[in-house]
């Protein structure tokens, strides 16, 4: 029996996927340690895995005060927390988890791709590591767009020029934690790295697709595995919900993520227009996976439009085997949740990667996108119209959902991942197919 340590965000749309890959080891006869902060703990628990609690709260994250002023300026200020966020994060890993690790004694590290550092901490200490992808693959290419775009491939010069213009300033961006790990990396005396590419394991990077729902990539790495969805089946406890009040017609379920966000409010109100002009039932969760303090969202919608259900939280899963289309931010594990069983949707994302699986879904013909700062209540009841109505979603995410069960899920990854780091010898994606 090895010792694996997981080392994630303690963010829900992270820890869920992961702890699902660590449970399924637990099955293989391992023990998993989940290493993170105290609000991570319920979901260890809940998947029988073990939890080492840290303390980061001595390690304040970088603050670029300008650069932050001209964010704001066109609404992007998301973009820099997020740097930030990378960048601290990377300092938790690389001050708290080398001592942290060899207190654990573990035989191997499972690193969140989005974890810059957790790589060069595991090469610190001669420890076999394997990268998951939660969100979608970093890792550039001349084919595929960078994840936080909403272009769609393509093979002319072009485009070509315009990816790699775009991974230029995914190399700035990501710029802030690259130094910061080559600083370790010069005092542990390993080889700096020139991009968050170079961390990634050499043995084995698994990722929550189907080769059949991501872009074509000119040169993918060679150990680089779509495995689907890790958690599509999670265990989701007792959700209080009324299913009585479901009325027969097609079932429209609509969930921008589970944490609460007043940025939203705008967009609800265009979902609760756009659905009351078609003949459906809405069901609109608005988030209650963290405390949310100041006037609830429902608060904020004012006059609701129609006769929707509204909830704080809802047994997603259990809707989504119900539903005849889902609208969604585009978080990589909710469109996952919904190909996992057959349910085309409309996208509407905001950040991050969101434009990325927003794109993937639509380039697979499994639902269309809408622009969350632009859509009119008008265009997107059209939107939904079609999705609804023309039998091609619903076909393509039916076949779609047969590709990611033949992908294998968390029984696959894990032994992936046990393969790579019981042998420390690279599991090249060719042998899986």
């Amino acid at each position: 029996m090895a010792h694996y340590a997981i080392l994630c965000p303690h963010n829900a749309g992270h820890l869920l996927p992961l702890s699902a890959l660590g449970h399924e080891l637990v099955q293989r006869g391992h023990r998993v340690t989940v290493v993170n902060t105290a609000p991570a703990a319920p979901i260890a628990e809940r998947f029988g895995l073990s939890f080492h609690e840290w303390t980061t709260d001595h390690l304040p994250g970088p603050t670029n005060w300008l650069i932050w002023k001209l964010f704001c300026q066109v609404n992007a200020e998301w973009m820099i927390g997020l740097r930030e966020g990378y960048c601290r994060q990377a300092k938790i890993l690389l001050e708290l988890a080398p001592e942290t690790l060899k207190k654990l004694q573990v035989d191997g590290v499972i690193i969140d791709q989005t974890f810059i550092g957790g790589g060069t901490v595991a090469e610190r200490l001669g420890l076999p590591y394997v990268h998951i992808c939660t969100a979608l693959p970093w890792n550039e290419d001349a084919v595929a767009p960078p994840l936080f775009t909403h272009w769609l491939p393509a093979e002319n010069a072009v485009a070509r020029l315009r990816n790699r213009m775009a991974f230029a300033g995914w190399r700035w961006y990501m710029g802030l934690s690259v130094r910061l790990v080559n600083r370790y990396r010069k005092a542990w005396r390993l080889r700096p790295i020139r991009r968050v590419d170079d961390e990634y394991s050499p043995l084995a990077q698994i990722c929550q697709l189907c080769r059949e729902l991501d872009f074509p990539r000119r040169d993918p790495p060679s150990v680089l595995h779509y495995a689907g969805p890790l958690a599509a089946d999670r265990p989701t406890g007792q959700v209080e919900f009324p299913w009585d009040r479901l009325d027969g017609r097609p079932m429209i379920f609509a969930s921008l993520g589970t944490v609460p966000d007043p940025m939203n409010v705008p967009i609800y109100q265009k979902i609760l227009a756009a659905c009351a002009r078609i003949d459906a039932q809405l069901v609109l969760a608005l988030g209650r996976w963290t405390d949310y303090e100041g006037p609830t969202i429902q608060e904020q919608l004012g006059e609701i439009v129609g006769d929707p259900l509204i909830v704080d939280y809802a047994p997603q899963m259990a809707l989504l085997e119900k539903a005849a289309l889902m609208i969604t931010h585009a978080g990589q594990n909710s469109a996952m949740e919904a190909l996992s069983r057959g349910v085309p949707m409309v996208a509407i994302p905001r950040s991050a990667d969101q434009p990325g699986v927003a794109a993937r879904v639509e380039y697979a013909g499994a639902g269309l996108r809408a622009f969350f700062r632009t859509v009119t209540p008008d265009q997107l009841a059209a939107i939904i119209q079609r999705v609804l109505t023309e039998p091609s979603f619903r076909q393509r995410a039916a076949e779609l959902r047969q590709a990611l069960i033949r992908s294998g899920g968390a029984p696959k990854a894990a032994e992936i991942v046990e393969r790579a780091l019981t042998t420390g010898r690279p599991v090249l994606a060719s042998a899986d197919h």
